[in-house]
């Protein structure tokens, strides 16, 4: 068993803000945790804006500190300014954002993940994943449910009628769910493995676009991952193809500053964690710039040369961070765009320029630039440029971001068709704690994971070296023989964990464990919004609207997230009783509060802590509006709660039309609830199904 390497209850695919949170939720929860990423020193960088927070992204963060996360300690330690937004309108829409000094940033989450119980870090690439045919028939649901062809870049997995079967792993072609076994890096590490969080990022099959220019790069400078995408292939998933944008950098020495508008951030700084007293950091302006009609005139005369409209770019990009190229296209009417001039650190002289995203040639982006008042002599450090990158579509995962195709791997940020780090970040810590929950469950049934063999001395070997280099585009010949090195790994690596389990007892190795998952509600934070959103709408919803979109958003405030989530985070073990306790005295007071406020409306602050106090106030002045959102939720956890069964057969509802049918058989809605959330549902659709069911 030459490659073989040390086993590990849970592998995280990649050390970005969703692999940061899934790796420290599954080492906090005593899983023995490993990280493979192509390089420590990228340990939570920041690769577009330096900033945590914003509409609904701030109180995704303080939905994460209250689940145990890590995002809201660390920009509480890095930032260099703060602002809550929408101070002057009401409490549903105001949200904490800051600036973040993005080296600083980068090292604390590098340190903490290093210095973590139960968590190691792997420098190497994930070229494949192992998985074994388990016992259990595949779902109805398991294929994504976009219509073929919708895709930009699809690919369709192969399943048993598919052809191909040459390329396709053999336990995808049982016809029977998958469950993980192991990973394979590029420099041959065999790892034995209980669960897989993937958290690729842009770097999955990743390609960066300026002007005419174009490499295959994660980031700019940075090599991608290729391999893992045909892996996943060969396990039957549908992939597409996403694209997103970054601005220039610019010299701040180069800018003249007396031309641009000073933006001063809030003189009262409010922790984004809950457990946070106080923040105690430098902080400094942000400036507002704006383009002009001759910036403009640049960007429509070399058009052209733009990849996205010029056509080399099949992806599609995120809804609410549109390029400048758009922008000038899409509103011509408008004469200027606000651009905000944000610091990138203290000891950094980059400057980042938000939403000024650009993929235009070097050369244009730095003409456009000069007829910026402040910016004439302006000179870039990085260029602005496009990304293409690979996505799983996110139809063919469980709300616990699990895939229905494999059990115990889940997918987390970027691969899930999403953008930004509060996202990734949000879906990394659910993922997180739900592989855990899995290895868990995996342990008691399955047994221990095989050790490292005796005759390696304790020292892991390359089982092939270079027997398969992963490139861009792969021939014919090259994905057979990734395939038959996949299934003779597999074979192996299966064998010998299946002879490892029955040693010690345990004769359960195509078993699938039950286990509870952890899966937010719609009303109970905006993490749950965001991935019921994506696992029954897909990426053709505006999935960031979560102004718009999220039902209940008066229960959703920033200053409640505790309320709502510490108990499930003391329910699995990221957090203590007495941390859980603290909460619990901590909403009883304000509970106190209200009822005093009630009496005497007008009443003065006795002596309570300001937070408690603003909090109690709050909850006082929309007393009404909060009981009438209760009352809708109560009414929605019905729906929730009527389960549909996964075989359930539409066909034999005879007053669904022929479209809403076809909708409930792509989607196949857990309940009721769900079903009620695909678009072009009708209530009707909605009353015949509760008939049949209940």
């Amino acid at each position: 068993m030459s490659g073989f390497y040390d086993f590990y209850d849970v592998a995280v695919v990649g050390a970005g803000h969703a692999g940061i949170e899934a790796a420290l939720a599954c080492a906090r929860m005593g899983l023995k945790t490993l990280v493979v990423t192509q390089t420590p020193d990228a340990i939570g960088r920041m690769s577009c804006n330096p900033s945590i927070g914003g509409i609904a992204k701030g109180n995704i963060v303080r939905e994460i500190d209250a689940l145990g996360g890590e995002m809201a300690k660390i920009i509480d330690r890095s930032m260099i300014q703060f602002r809550l937004l929408n101070k002057s309108r009401g409490p549903a829409v105001q949200a904490p954002r800051s600036q973040a000094d993005k080296i600083v940033y980068s090292q604390i989450a590098r340190k903490t993940l290093e210095t973590t119980e139960n968590l190691f870090t792997l420098m190497d690439t994930v070229i494949d994943i192992l998985t074994v045919a388990s016992e259990t028939p595949l779902p109805p649901d398991s294929d994504s449910s976009a219509e073929k062809g919708s895709i930009p870049g699809e690919k369709r997995g192969f399943s048993s009628e598919s052809s191909g079967k040459d390329f396709v792993s053999k336990a995808a072609i049982s016809g029977m769910r998958q469950k993980v076994t192991g990973i394979v890096t590029e420099r041959g590490r065999i790892i034995p493995v209980r669960a897989v969080v993937l958290t690729t990022g842009t770097f999955l099959g990743g390609r960066i676009f300026i002007g005419e220019y174009d490499a295959p790069c994660g980031r700019i400078g940075e090599t991608a991952a290729f391999g893992l995408t045909e892996s996943l292939h060969r396990l039957g998933f549908t992939t597409g193809r996403l694209k997103t944008g970054t601005p220039p950098r610019i010299l701040k020495r180069t800018i003249d500053f007396s031309k641009l508008e000073e933006n001063d951030g809030d003189s009262e700084v409010v922790p984004f964690s809950f457990s946070t007293q106080k923040v105690e950091r430098p902080m400094v302006p942000c400036y507002v710039a704006y383009t002009n009609e001759a910036t403009h005139g640049i960007i429509r005369k070399n058009i052209n040369r733009s990849p996205l409209y010029s056509g080399k770019i099949s992806g599609i990009g995120p809804r609410y961070c549109p390029s400048i190229e758009d922008k000038v296209m899409r509103f011509a009417e408008r004469n200027r765009h606000q651009i905000f001039v944000e610091p990138e650190g203290l000891e950094t002289d980059e400057v980042y320029l938000n939403g000024l995203s650009s993929s235009l040639p070097e050369s244009v982006q730095d003409a456009f630039l000069h007829t910026m008042s402040g910016f004439e002599n302006a000179v870039q450090s990085r260029p602005g440029y496009a990304v293409e990158y690979d996505y799983v579509e996110p139809t063919q995962l469980y709300p616990s971001l699990e895939t229905k195709r494999v059990a115990g791997l889940f997918n987390a940020g970027q691969i899930n068709g999403t953008s930004g780090y509060e996202e990734a970040a949000g879906q990394g810590i659910v993922a997180g704690i739900n592989a855990a929950l899995y290895s868990r469950a995996h342990k008691r049934l399955c047994g221990p994971l095989a050790k490292l063999p005796a005759d390696l001395n304790g020292t892991p070997v390359s089982a092939e070296p270079g027997c398969f280099m992963p490139k861009a585009v792969m021939s014919a010949a090259e994905l057979n023989q990734f395939a038959q090195i996949s299934n003779r790994i597999t074979d192996s690596l299966n064998e010998f964990e299946k002879k490892s389990q029955q040693a010690a007892g345990f004769n359960n190795f195509y078993k699938i464990p039950e286990w509870n998952a952890l899966v937010l509600g719609r009303d109970e934070a905006y993490i749950g919004v965001l991935i019921d959103d994506l696992v029954t709408l897909g990426t053709k919803e505006p999935y960031r609207m979560f102004t718009a979109r999220a039902e209940y958003r008066l229960k959703l405030r920033h200053d409640t997230a505790d309320r709502r989530l510490s108990k499930y985070a003391c329910e699995v073990g990221l957090k203590s009783r007495s941390d859980l306790e603290k909460v619990e005295a901590k909403y009883a007071q304000i509970d106190e509060i209200v009822a005093q406020l009630l009496k005497k409306p007008d009443m003065e602050n006795p002596g309570y802590p300001d937070s408690v106090w603003q909090t109690a106030l709050v909850d006082f002045k929309y007393k009404y509006y909060i009981e009438k959102q209760d009352k809708r939720v109560e009414k929605m956890h019905k729906m929730e709660n009527v389960r549909i069964p996964v075989d359930f057969d539409y066909s034999a509802v005879a007053s669904l039309s022929a479209e809403s049918r076809t909708k409930l058989e792509k989607v196949r809605p857990l309940t009721l609830g769900q079903a009620e959330r695909i678009s072009g549902i009708r209530n009707s659709d909605i009353m015949l199904l509760m008939v049949y069911l209940t």
